[in-house]
C-alpha cells in the first residue's frame, strides 16, 4: 500500500509553524459489554475517557459522498487538531509525541508487494495497517532475522517486534501458507498493546486471563506461555493478547469486540492460522496411527512366530515318533493307519508352511510401515526446518 501525500496546510499545522503530520486512522469505539472501549494510548487520558475529552473516530471503511477513507481522515485529525490549536505546540507535542512520530513514520515507509500481500491476507483494517505500518516491517532470511531479532540456536520464533520494526523469518512451504500472515498479525498486535495505556492494559489483561483459563485444556498454550515466562519474563499479557488475537475463534464478546478495531475479519487469520496447523496436526495423527499400527503388527507377528515355532516343534517331535514308530513295525499290520498318520503330518507340515509365509508377508509389511513412518519423520523434521531460522539448511533437527 502506498501512502498518498500528505497536506500540510494550516488544517494540518503546517502553516502555523509545526512539522507536517499525516493522519493516522483513527479506532471507532465499540461498544464492549458494560466497559468503555479501550482508547488509543494517549498521555493526556484516562481509562475509561472523561466527559470532555475528544474521541477518536474510524473513518468508515468504505468512501462517503465521494471521498476516499485517507480524504476522511484527513478530515477527522484536521478537526481533532482544530480542537487543540489553543494549546501551545510544545504541549501539543509533548501530549501527542507518540501518535505523531507514528503518522511520520508510516509516511516514511512504503510496503512492498509482499507485505501489502501480508496486510490483505490477514484482513488488516485501517487501524491494523496503520500500526502494522509504523514499524516498517520486513521479511527477512534466516541470517537476516536472526541478527535483527537476536535469536539464539535454542530459540524457535517467526517474528520479532523490537519496538520500531517488525522482523517476519520469510517462510517459503507452500504448504504453510498463511503463517507468514498469522505471524505479521501476531507482531502488529504487540505493537497494539504497546500503545495502549496502563489502565487499558490492566483491564484488557484481565479479559485475556478469563480468555486464558477458558482455553485451559489446550496443553499446547500452557507449553507456550510457560516458555515465555522463562525466555522472555514479563510479556505474559502482550504475548496473550497476540495469540488469542490470532488464533482463537471463540471469544469473549468484550474481547472480540476490542479486537474489530484492528481486523476487517478477525475468523480470516484465524482461518489460516487453522489451516496451516493441520498440515502439523496430519502429520503428527499420520505419525501416531502409523506407529500404532507398526507397534500392533510386531506384537502379531511376535505372537505368531512363537506359535509357530511351538508348533513346529511339535510336529518335529511327532514326525520322529512317526518314524520311530514305522522302524519298529508299529504299522505292519495295519497299513492304513500309516497312511493316515503319514498324510496327517503332511497336512500339519503343508499348514505351517502357509502360516511362515503369512508371518513373512507380515514381516514384509512390517518393513514397508517402518520406511513410512521414517519418510513421515522426513516429513516433519523438512517442515520444522522450513520455519526454523537457527538451523543450517541440510542438517537435522
Amino acid at each position: 500500500m502506498s501512502l498518498p501525500p500528505y497536506p500540510t496546510g494550516p488544517e494540518q499545522g503546517g502553516a502555523e509553524g509545526r512539522p507536517p503530520v499525516p493522519p493516522m486512522p483513527q479506532q471507532q469505539p465499540q461498544p464492549m459489554s458494560h466497559q468503555t472501549p479501550y482508547p488509543a494510548q494517549q498521555p493526556q487520558q484516562s481509562y475509561p475517557p472523561q466527559p470532555g475529552q475528544p474521541a477518536f473516530v474510524l473513518p468508515p471503511s468504505k468512501p462517503r459522498g465521494g471521498m476516499t477513507w485517507w480524504q476522511g481522515l484527513i478530515v477527522g485529525v484536521a478537526a481533532l487538531l482544530a480542537i487543540a490549536l489553543p494549546v501551545s505546540g510544545g504541549v501539543y507535542y509533548g501530549a501527542h509525541a507518540r501518535l505523531i512520530a507514528d503518522r511520520q513514520s508510516v509516511a516514511d515507509f512504503t510496503p512492498n508487494d509482499d507485505i501489502s500481500s501480508l496486510v490483505e491476507r490477514a484482513d488488516l483494517n485501517e487501524v491494523g495497517t496503520f500500526l502494522f505500518s509504523t514499524s516498517h516491517p520486513e521479511l527477512n532470511t534466516a541470517n537476516e532475522f536472526n541478527t535483527a531479532c537476536g535469536i539464539r540456536p535454542e530459540q524457535f520464533l517467526l517474528g520479532c517486534y523490537t519496538g520500531e520494526t517488525i522482523h517476519l523469518y520469510d517462510v517459503t512451504e507452500e504448504r504453510l501458507d498463511g503463517l507468514r500472515e498469522v505471524t505479521a498479525a501476531h507482531e502488529m498486535l504487540h505493537a497494539a498493546f504497546d500503545r495502549l495505556d496502563e489502565k487499558s492494559q490492566e483491564r484488557l489483561g484481565v479479559l485475556l486471563e478469563e480468555a486464558y483459563v477458558a482455553h485451559g485444556d489446550d496443553p499446547e498454550l500452557a507449553e507456550r506461555m510457560d516458555a515465555y515466562a522463562v525466555s522472555q519474563p514479563g510479556t505474559r499479557l502482550t504475548e496473550l493478547h497476540s495469540i488469542i488475537g490470532t488464533e482463537f475463534a471463540e471469544l469473549d464478546p468484550e474481547l472480540e469486540a476490542y479486537y474489530e478495531r484492528y481486523f476487517t475479519d478477525r475468523s480470516v487469520v484465524v482461518g489460516l492460522h487453522a489451516s496451516y496447523m493441520k498440515v502439523f496436526s496430519d502429520l503428527e495423527q499420520q505419525t501416531t496411527d502409523l506407529s500404532n499400527q507398526i507397534l500392533a503388527l510386531a506384537d502379531e507377528i511376535e505372537s505368531d512366530t512363537d506359535t509357530f515355532n511351538a508348533d513346529q516343534n511339535q510336529l518335529n517331535t511327532d514326525i520322529d515318533g512317526f518314524i520311530a514308530k514305522n522302524q519298529a513295525y508299529g504299522y505292519s499290520d495295519n497299513p492304513a493307519a500309516f497312511d493316515a498318520d503319514k498324510a496327517a503330518l503332511i497336512a500339519r507340515d503343508d499348514g505351517l508352511e502357509a502360516r511362515r509365509t503369512a508371518i513373512n508377508d507380515k514381516i514384509t509389511l512390517l518393513g514397508d510401515l517402518q520406511q513410512q513412518l521414517r519418510d513421515l519423520d522426513a516429513d516433519a523434521q523438512a517442515l520444522n526446518r522450513s520455519i526454523a531460522s537457527t538451523i543450517v539448511p541440510g542438517e537435522g533437527i
